[in-house]
């Protein structure tokens, strides 16, 4: 090998711009890299040298010009291959150990070789460049989450989101009163102080909430005489939230739950003002809140579909206004979910009510609340076990085609697979459905298991959601002890590829309309989703949210504390950086799809891709060795 310093004014440009176009270097000065530069050496090794033996002492950083080298732990287990502008030996240099990889040259490379002094100064005087020299993956992966909050809180809109909703009350003095007082009075009340809510307390605890809606619907509307106490027709136990909570938490509990109006409490539980849906809306232009609304108020299949198709305008809204993946999908799944109320709603008017109760069950994204962009439908009828072809066919064939052409118009299109509720199959009695699912489950079809997933990501969005729980508990009970299906599932999350090869670059898929790209549904988010819906399945869980789901098995010891961190981060990272490619999308004309080019991504965005699929990567090798033997 032959080692040399960097002399010439050449030699240094060069140096120079290689380090300003590789990550952490690209976040230094001018000035600081051309010192960096000044103080590098170089070295040369042919192919199957030793550069770095484990067990020994290392005194150098290590950046490849040209080239490849292959980490081996030990000097046995291969664990990395490095390519171009890859980092290697800084572990030993934080930690003043000795090495545990041997580094061998898989090529002939020429090494850039920062001195451990000059190093550690580096580290030391740049918080920015501390967080890429991490231990792993996972922890660069944390810092980058970590500054994508940072730049949110930045954000020209990030205030008016995390406002604080103590700060949002326009009212000092709240009127409250008696769960006994008369509805007569309660009114009275209510029009003296001019409000349109009155939170009923004993002493100071919240007990129920009346609102005019309540006292047209359930006392004039039901000829309910008035001077019965207000507690027979109070909403009782409301869900409230904290003078601390944020704008943001607010919309979406109201979102989710359809409720309009959300007392808010001090820090001794008191109630000292309650939000109306109405302040959140006087507040956004086009948000979730306001779309959901026009849903609801829409009389016509196509005033559902004009409003539903706003939803690309609030996923930019969101985007724009700083709001992070896991809100963001969740208002965006709120849309899907109310959309389909709404039509069923519309067809069950047309039709009149069904003849024996049933559930709309949805799967898959919807059923999880991960909705992004364009997303089409998947959805079934559990029916009742009352359930008679002959009666009853008819009607729930018609209800269905009313909902997935409904949805379909709403921009929510046919599922390829044919997984709704017009495919007869998706259209069935309950015992039915415990019967696909038994089979499924006692005997897994390995050319067929990864067709199925989907079904075990299951939400009751309207109907009789008892069906679809009573469904879902039948479901775990068998899951969480039959070994030989959890190795077959595990087997089929671990068989994800993820797109990263041997030297960090990513391995692509060809779109015919939008050439060579990273689908970031079927690549990045799915691994992560199978992997949280294995544990789901092997611990009973009745969560179907990913995020959810990941954090109770963490609670109940399934996935370490950290590992669940290393994967909420990936999660984090990845939807980020998809609502932001969908929002590009739609600002320029275009649908939103999952397919990125990786030549329209920042530094920052690759590097931390390529972090995040490595930490996926490990992950999925644990499932691997934990339930599926160790079989790809």
């Amino acid at each position: 090998m032959v080692a040399g310093g960097l002399e010439t004014f050449m030699e240094l440009e060069e140096v120079a711009s290689f380090l300003n176009r590789h990550a952490p270097f690209d976040q230094l000065g001018h000035d600081a890299v051309s010192a960096l530069a000044r103080k590098m050496e170089i070295r040369y090794f042919p192919r199957k040298a030793v550069i770095i033996d484990a067990g020994k002492e290392n005194v150098f950083l290590n950046i490849i010009r040209s080239g490849a080298v292959e980490l081996r732990l030990g000097g046995t287990e291969l664990t990395h291959r490095l390519g171009e502008g890859g980092l290697f030996g800084y572990p030993s240099l934080l930690h003043h150990k000795l090495t545990r990889n041997q580094v061998v040259a898989l090529e002939d490379s020429l090494i850039y070789q920062l001195p451990k002094k000059d190093f550690l100064e580096l580290y030391s005087e740049n918080p920015n460049i501390q967080g890429f020299f991490a231990v792993d993956e996972a922890e660069r992966l944390r810092e980058a989450v970590k500054t994508l909050r940072q730049s949110v809180e930045k954000h020209d809109d990030a205030g008016l989101v995390a406002a604080k909703l103590g700060g949002l009350l326009r009212r000092a003095d709240i009127v409250t009163a008696g769960p006994d007082i008369t509805i007569r009075k309660a009114a009275k009340l209510m029009t003296d102080a001019d409000v349109s809510t009155l939170p009923l307390t004993e002493g100071t605890v919240l007990v129920g909430i009346l609102t005019d809606k309540d006292l047209r619907r359930r006392v004039l509307g039901n000829d309910i005489s008035p001077d019965l106490p207000v507690s027979k027709i109070m909403t009782p136990d409301p869900l409230t939230m904290s003078a601390n909570d944020n704008l943001l938490s607010a919309m979406l509990v109201m979102s989710e739950h359809n409720i309009h109006h959300l007392p808010i409490t001090n820090d001794e539980d008191a109630v000292i003002g309650v939000l109306s849906s109405n302040d959140l809306l006087n507040r956004f232009g086009m948000n979730a809140l306001r779309v959901i609304a026009e849903i609801k108020a829409a009389t016509d299949v196509k005033a559902v579909a004009k409003a539903a198709r706003r939803v690309d305008a609030v996923l930019t809204n969101l985007v724009d206004s700083g709001v992070d993946a896991n809100h963001a999908s969740r208002f965006i799944s709120n849309i899907g979910e109310t959309t389909h109320q709404q039509l069923l709603k519309l067809a069950e008017k047309e039709l009149g009510p069904p003849p024996i109760p049933y559930a709309l069950v949805v799967f898959g994204s919807l059923a999880r609340r991960e909705q992004a962009g364009g997303s089409d439908q998947d959805n079934g009828f559990l029916l009742d076990d009352r359930y008679d072809p002959e009666q009853h066919a008819a009607y729930f064939e018609t209800l269905a085609t009313r909902l997935c052409d409904g949805l379909n118009s709403a921009g929510y299109v046919y599922c390829p697979g044919d997984i709704m509720a017009t495919n007869d199959k998706w259209r069935q009695p309950l015992a039915v459905w415990k019967d696909r699912y038994r089979r499924w489950i006692e005997t897994p079809d390995p050319d067929h298991i990864l067709n199925i997933t989907i079904f075990f990501d299951m939400r009751a969005i309207a109907g009789d959601a008892a069906l679809v729980e009573d469904l879902r508990a039948q479901v775990f009970e068998w899951t969480s002890v039959n070994k030989i299906f959890l190795s077959f599932i595990a087997r089929v999350a671990a068989s994800n590829h993820i797109p990263l090869g041997f030297f960090r670059n990513f391995l692509l898929d060809h779109d015919e309309q939008e050439g060579d790209v990273l689908n970031l549904k079927y690549q990045a988010i799915a691994p992560l989703v199978d992997i949280a819906r294995v544990y789901a399945l092997s611990l009973g869980l009745s969560e179907v949210n990913s995020q959810e789901r990941l954090m109770q098995a963490a609670k109940i010891g399934g996935l370490s504390a950290e590992g669940v961190a290393d994967l909420l981060d990936c999660f984090e990272f990845i939807r980020n950086v998809r609502f932001r490619h969908q929002s590009d999308q739609i600002k320029r004309g275009d649908p939103p799809t999952n397919n990125l080019s990786p030549k329209t991504l920042s530094r920052f965005e690759r590097e931390h891709l390529k972090d995040a699929f490595g930490v996926i990567r490990t992950h999925l090798d644990i499932l691997r060795r934990n339930f599926a033997g160790n079989v790809q």
